[in-house]
């Protein structure tokens, strides 16, 4: 079973529930040697660290001793973990042997037989340069394994957790393929596999183009693992793309190597001696300097190494929740992919892939919006703030530049703002900026260097673009105070009460129609925080309509504020749609839980506003999802949506 928490791009900090015992992800699940005395690294601190780990039963099964104590005291016996085991198949030694030794319903079989609580199915790997015709064969063999061994699971009633490899090689068809045959089988976590001699070449690109094509065609209800991602310096670009497990041999094979993992690198002990310290406060780092760590005796700077390893893999791990606790994991994805020529390429191709990414986007987030460099212009919320300027319904427009020294929110420090024209600012980063909804994440809410003369140029061809599709609603002036002085001071715009008229476009940009019709203009107030002079609340009479959240300046609804919404906006627009068992939870304000989700708007995206209705399209609560429109439809686990209030009958 697996809840999302929390969640900024398209990372997850969610809970999966195995045999009673919980994994946050992400995480990292360290690759344990079945056998003890090969392991590196002590399985106390193992212990201490992690609360999921990753054994070979193909290893165990083929090692005498090993496989009796599996078979007699259980897998978590044999290795000393308390915690969830995941266990591979044998089908890593069938990638590097061409052969192994135990077929794929012997292997389904002895892990439940020794008690591992994730099992993997003996799945065909194929490399990323094979031919076309050898990844389509070796693909349909999987499927046949795949379907065989839900079965055998089903027919023998064994608790045993399953992993469905996604294979495919470099071709994205196939990996598409492979991610919607096996998604529509009842595997518990999706592991992509077959990547790791894509990051051994450092062919970063392929290997972020090979996780989206795989995430956009498997269920958005179950985890996925990057099979053999270990290093640090991956885990935010993966994080980011919807990646929720890891695993890592890297802290072990490293270390035997002499290598120290950074997180944004790898550097050679050797070449470290030298120095007084580490670039590191860990245990190890802060109690020994690298020349006494590199003049220990081979076994004991192994062990310690890994030690090391191992700690900045859990830390990055850890930096990464943090990142998507605050809203602030593109920064850490764009910090990242700046260590690597190659692993910026990663980042690159992704705004191919933009539509889909922004779908798992949150709309709104604690932190602002810090350009880093070139790339941030491909970010989700530039991506949907340019496709929701269509949701405002324009008259007369302006379209002006103002100068660079102007500081955001352009509205309040422009002096004689008119009130019966939408004023679009020329903006270097989101293109066009209406002063009307300027306010709004994350128009005001960012931060932005000095730019380059090619960087100011991004934006032109969507400004052009727009130009010409509104072309007769524009206005042919030529100053923007030249409007102001002959325009801007008629009756028609004295008329207008000019927070009315913002709130009014502001309510289009967010909910996508027009909330306030010309008989609600004349009747609506709004009212202004006595503290910062800015517009709080919207009343119809003396009640509030909607409030205006401080952080972010999104229109939150009262009671009759989501009364109007419903009666505004179409069916199934912003609703989520409950069976009827729990409609009067629902009224009671209590959360909705993804189970009893029957419909939903598609278009939802994480974090909006919400109504929630029952089948009859009445009106129940409302509140805010947790979950994007598809997201909604397939979950059957955790938390929805949570309310601000019900409506009592």
């Amino acid at each position: 079973m697996f809840e999302i928490k929390a969640r900024d791009a398209m990372g997850r900090l969610g809970s999966i529930t195995i045999n009673g015992k919980k994994i946050e992800t992400p995480t990292i699940m360290p690759v344990i040697h079945p056998n003890p005395k090969k392991q590196t690294v002590s399985m106390d601190l193992i212990n201490k660290m992690a609360d999921v780990v990753i054994t070979n039963s193909y290893i165990t099964y083929t090692t005498p001793e090993l496989r009796e104590i599996a078979e007699t005291k259980g897998i978590h016996e044999l290795i000393d973990f308390k915690n969830v085991v995941v266990t591979d198949s044998g089908s890593f030694q069938l990638s590097v042997y061409g052969d192994v030794n135990v077929g794929p319903m012997e292997i389904i079989d002895f892990q439940e037989k020794i008690g591992v609580d994730v099992g993997t199915i003996l799945d065909i790997p194929t490399g990323p340069d094979v031919s076309r015709e050898k990844a389509e064969s070796d693909l349909i063999e999987t499927f046949k394994r795949a379907e065989d061994s839900i079965k055998r699971r089903s027919e023998m009633g064994y608790k045993l957790a399953l992993n469905g490899t996604i294979q495919g090689s470099k071709y994205l068809d196939l990996r598409q393929k492979s991610a919607e045959v096996m998604g529509k089988m009842d595997f518990d976590i999706y592991p992509i596999g077959a990547v790791v001699p894509l990051m051994e070449d450092y062919r970063y690109r392929e290997v972020a183009e090979v996780i989206l094509n795989s995430k956009m065609h498997l269920p958005t209800n179950k985890p996925v693992h990057l099979f053999g991602c270990g290093h640090p310096m991956l885990f935010a670009l993966s994080v980011a793309l919807g990646c929720d497990l890891f695993d890592s041999a890297a802290y072990a094979l490293y270390a035997k190597n002499g290598r120290y993992l950074t997180e944004d690198g790898t550097l050679h002990l050797k070449d470290m001696k030298d120095l007084k310290s580490f670039p590191c406060t860990c245990k190890v780092c802060s109690e020994y300097t690298p020349k006494q760590l590199f003049n220990l005796e081979e076994k004991e700077k192994t062990r310690l190494l890994a030690e090391h390893n191992l700690y900045v893999t859990f830390e990055e791990i850890d930096r990464i929740k943090n990142a998507i606790k605050e809203g602030n994991l593109w920064e850490l994805v764009e910090e990242r992919c700046r260590s690597h020529p190659k692993l910026l390429n990663g980042l690159r191709v992704i705004s191919k892939y933009m539509d889909f990414i922004e779908k798992h986007d949150p709309v709104s987030k604690k932190s602002g919006f810090f350009y880093t460099g070139y790339e941030s212009m491909n970010r989700p919320e530039i991506y949907r703030h340019k496709q929701r300027l269509e949701r405002i319904q324009y008259d007369k427009i302006y379209v002006t530049s103002v100068s660079e020294n102007t500081s955001k929110p352009y509205s309040e420090n422009l002096s004689n703002v008119p009130c019966n024209v939408d004023v679009l600012v020329k903006d270097r980063v989101f293109g066009l900026v209406p002063l009307n909804i300027d306010t709004m994440y994350p128009l005001a809410q960012n931060e932005v260097p000095d730019l380059y003369d090619f960087e100011k140029k991004y934006n032109n061809d969507f400004v052009s673009e727009f130009n010409e599709k509104y072309a007769e609603k524009i206005l042919d002036i030529s100053t923007y105070n030249y409007y102001i002085n002959h325009y801007g001071k008629k009756k028609e715009c004295e008329k207008v009460n000019p927070d009315i008229f913002r709130i009014g476009k502001m309510l289009e940009y967010q909910y996508g129609a027009k909330i306030l019709d010309e008989e609600l203009m004349g009747k609506v107030k709004s009212r202004r925080s006595k503290n910062t002079g800015r517009i709080r609340n919207l009343l119809l009479e003396k009640e509030v309509l909607f409030t205006l959240r401080a952080n972010d300046n999104f229109l939150i609804p009262a009671k009759s504020g989501a009364e109007l919404l419903h009666e505004k906006l179409e069916f199934p627009k912003y609703r989520i749609v409950i069976d009827s068992s729990v409609e009067e939870f629902a009224r009671a304000g209590k959360s909705v839980y993804s189970k009893f989700v029957k419909d939903c708007d598609p278009e939802l995206r994480p974090f909006e506003e919400v109504l929630i209705v029952n089948s009859d399209d009445e009106l129940l609560a409302y509140g805010t999802t947790i979950l994007n429109g598809r997201e909604l439809m397939e979950f059957d686990y955790g938390v929805a949506a949570t309310l601000r209030g019900g409506l009592k009958k």
